[in-house]
């Protein structure tokens, strides 16, 4: 290959979201077989993740075989930076309880992707996870903790 745009791997994001649904489709199937998805009396919990594991897989293949469309660009920083957002958001929570984790993503969310100033981010940011809180806690009455727990 003496052509250096030939010798040159693209990735490109239809592969990558392959990937990771492949990725979680395993993580279904395992977390099936964990639950258990059969039980004396019945169907368990683990059924339903154990089914959509195994749908996903062989739609994964095929559509990893498929060729990639000409007009497909590589990865854009946004949706990236947005997912590692989410990761950290994910990752916070348990630690930091719900309003902080929640004020801080949502903060940057609206900072970085919207490009609002520092005070609009905030009041944004302030009253939505006003409003969850009170959709959380007193409407749904969902247990989790709402602020870090010092002890």
């Amino acid at each position: 290959m003496s052509d250096p745009e030939r010798a040159r791997i693209r990735i490109v994001p239809s592969y990558v979201a392959g990937l990771m649904l492949g990725l979680l489709a395993l993580v279904f199937c395992v977390g099936a077989f964990r639950l258990g998805f059969w039980g004396d009396d019945g169907p368990g919990p683990g059924l339903l993740p154990l089914v959509v594991g195994a749908l996903l897989l062989p739609m994964i293949v095929i559509a990893l075989r498929e060729p990639i469309p000409e007009d497909e660009t590589s990865f854009k920083i946004p949706p990236l930076l947005a997912i590692a957002l989410m990761l950290a958001y994910a990752l916070a929570l348990p630690r930091t309880g719900f309003v902080p984790a929640t004020l801080v993503l949502l903060l940057l969310w609206v900072r970085g992707f919207y490009g609002q100033g520092w005070f609009r981010s905030l009041a944004c940011s302030a009253c939505l996870t006003a409003l969850g809180l009170f959709i959380f806690s007193y409407l749904l009455r969902v247990p989790m903790p709402m602020f870090p727990e010092w002890s």
